[in-house]
């Protein structure tokens, strides 16, 4: 990403780095490169008066302790327009929702849940520790990825064709990673709420009692359809064994006659 930046766009690059070896790779692309560790709560320091225009952190504030005091350092470093550029893994994707209805969180060593993330958002929660650490979002990038994504194909496949549906209606679900770019607001600070986001009005189009009645029904149903079902297999199979029997061909001529003889007398 340092070698984007100052290649190919000519920028001033200061990277800050916990991982020494890649500090050393990403030192040549960079005026200076800071080896320290975000999670502490003076790291900032080590930069001393510089301030920057744009500062990011790209799939960095899930693996911190405490992101919230990381982007408070942040916010303090950045230049009177600076922005800030923050991507995060949007744990509000269907896939997650898909393992969680089949009894499973599956970290792995990559992906939306990499075994190394301590910290989990959606667009929602990161808003909110943005203003709360007197941030505010400026704009939004989403980028998308569908829940049979391979990360999560198994469990999405498991899920009835009801339930898929009914989630893809979500408008967070499609979503694997946020994208936004923040700038600093005096009028934000930790006494800020967040009301409900009218986004969530998907989750009152499907009522899950009407839907656990639905099944419910349905499963009641089946032994009466089953039982009906055999009662009229085995009348069909009373009806041909008669017609094939010796008394239903001997008495043909006197069926024939009472009904000649119904008929004539209505």
């Amino acid at each position: 990403m340092s070698r984007i930046l100052s290649e190919y766009y000519g920028l001033k690059v200061t990277g800050i780095e916990y991982d020494v070896t890649a500090a050393e790779f990403a030192e040549p692309y960079c005026e200076r490169v800071i080896t320290a560790d975000l999670n502490g709560s003076s790291w900032s320091s080590l930069l001393g008066a510089d301030r920057f225009d744009v500062i990011i952190a790209a799939d960095v504030l899930e693996h911190l302790s405490n992101p919230a005091t990381c982007l408070k350092q942040i916010r303090s470093l950045l230049a009177p327009s600076g922005k800030i550029i923050i991507s995060v893994p949007n744990i509000a994707h269907n896939g997650v929702i898909a393992a969680l209805f089949n009894d499973d969180f599956p970290y792995s060593d990559i992906g939306l849940l990499d075994r190394t993330h301590t910290h989990f958002f959606t667009l929602l929660s990161l808003r909110r520790m943005l203003e709360q650490t007197g941030c505010q979002v400026e704009d939004v990038k989403h980028i998308e990825a569908a829940p049979c994504h391979e990360e999560f194909r198994v469990y999405w496949e498991r899920l009835p064709e009801r339930i898929r549906a009914w989630l893809a209606r979500n408008p967070a679900g499609a979503t694997y990673q946020i994208v936004v770019k923040a700038v600093p607001d005096a009028k934000r600070n930790a006494c800020t709420t967040y009301s409900r986001s009218d986004a969530l009005g998907w989750l009152d189009e499907w009522p899950p009692e009407a839907g656990v009645d639905a099944a419910a029904t349905d499963t009641q149903a089946l032994p009466l359809v089953k039982s009906l079902t055999q009662q009229r297999d085995e009348a069909l199979l009373r009806a041909e064994s008669i017609e094939h029997s010796r008394i239903w061909r001997w008495s043909i001529p006197y069926r024939w006659l009472r009904d000649k003889l119904r008929s004539h007398l209505s």
